[in-house]
C-alpha cells in the first residue's frame, strides 16, 4: 500500500512540475519594445515577428531557450514566473 501512495506522489509531483513549465512563458513588454529586431535575428526557430513596430512572439513555435531575453537591449522580453 505504502508503494502505491508514493507512485502517486511522484505522478503528482511530475505533473505540477510539467504544468509549471508550461505556465512559464516568454513575453514581450511592449511599452519597453522599439521594435528593433534583435530579437528575431536570433531567434533559432523563427517564433519572433515584429508586427506594427513590436515584436511578437508565437508561443507554439517558441522553446524557451530565452535567448531573445538576452539579446534585448530594451529589456522588453520576460519569463513570467
Amino acid at each position: 500500500m505504502k508503494n502505491k501512495y508514493i507512485l502517486l506522489l511522484i505522478i503528482v509531483f511530475t505533473a505540477i512540475s510539467i504544468l509549471a513549465v508550461t505556465m512559464s512563458a516568454i513575453y514581450v513588454e511592449s511599452n519597453s519594445c522599439v521594435g528593433c529586431g534583435d530579437c528575431e535575428q536570433v531567434c533559432p526557430v523563427d517564433a519572433i515577428q515584429i508586427i506594427d513596430g513590436k515584436a511578437v512572439i508565437d508561443a507554439e513555435k517558441c522553446i524557451q531557450c530565452e535567448i531573445c531575453i538576452k539579446s534585448c537591449t530594451y529589456n522588453a522580453i520576460r519569463k513570467s514566473k
